[in-house]
């Protein structure tokens, strides 16, 4: 057991020290950051009922891929990093409807949700800059529209039986906390010319989890979209 306790904590060392050993790079402006990420996705529609599971009947138990691109401007860079972002994404939920009986239906059903967010972010780069050390712990919040439009068999916008479209907006806000690995750390001469050449000034992977409330704030007549979920992906800062 402390054999594999230490093993990742040897690596961590040797990141920090030849981190910290490699000479201080000549750096372009820092003012953007752009993140392209991507986790499973599940919404807690089912929250809502008693007895009943409309979701799980109509897509199943499973977790469908999200897609996210976001892109942020960084005001202030002083113990880190201050930051306001913008992203939107987009997930796509496969399934089968249900009939008047509540049996399911043959004919193909699609959820699709184009979800917008607006955030304030912190980044605690300062170690990163200042030692070279590789981790960079990051917190997120703000708030979220959620365009949603659910499709039949023959790709039109699904109708109730009361007339009523399968499209809709709902609103929210949303909780994030994440860890960016800097990968200059592992090439710096390749980070050097990404930089002189593109101005790309570092590159990150990172992870997320993040909460998501999206219920137009308590609505008991709205969808309920609210969400926890992982997301993984690459950060450029430029």
């Amino acid at each position: 057991m402390r054999t594999a306790i230490s093993l990742p904590l040897a690596v961590l060392a040797a990141l920090v020290v030849v981190g910290a050993s490699l000479p201080a790079r000549a750096e372009s402006p820092r003012n953007f950051i752009a993140e392209l990420k991507f986790g499973p996705w599940r919404p807690d529609v089912d929250k809502e009922f008693t007895t009943k599971k409309p979701w799980n009947d109509t897509f199943g138990g499973g977790y469908f891929l999200t897609s996210q691109v976001e892109f942020d401007w960084e005001f202030f860079k002083q113990v880190g990093v201050l930051a306001v972002g913008g992203s939107i994404g987009y997930t796509q939920a496969k399934g089968h409807g249900l009939l008047e009986s509540g049996a399911k239906s043959t004919d193909p059903t699609k959820m699709h949700l184009l979800p917008l967010s607006l955030s304030l972010i912190y980044r605690f780069d300062y170690l990163a800059h200042r030692f070279k050390f590789p981790f960079v712990p990051v917190v997120k919040g703000g708030l979220d529209g959620y365009f949603w439009w659910v499709t039949n068999g023959v790709g039109s916008v699904s109708k109730a039986a009361d007339g009523t479209r399968g499209r809709g907006l709902t609103f929210g806000g949303h909780a994030s906390v994440g860890l960016m690995f800097q990968l200059d750390s592992l090439a710096p001469m390749m980070a050097q010319t990404l930089d002189d050449e593109m101005g790309v000034n570092n590159t990150y992977l990172f992870a997320e989890y993040t909460w998501n409330w999206i219920d137009d704030f308590g609505s008991k007549t709205s969808m309920n979209l609210s969400s926890r979920n992982f997301v993984a992906g690459i950060a450029f800062e430029f």
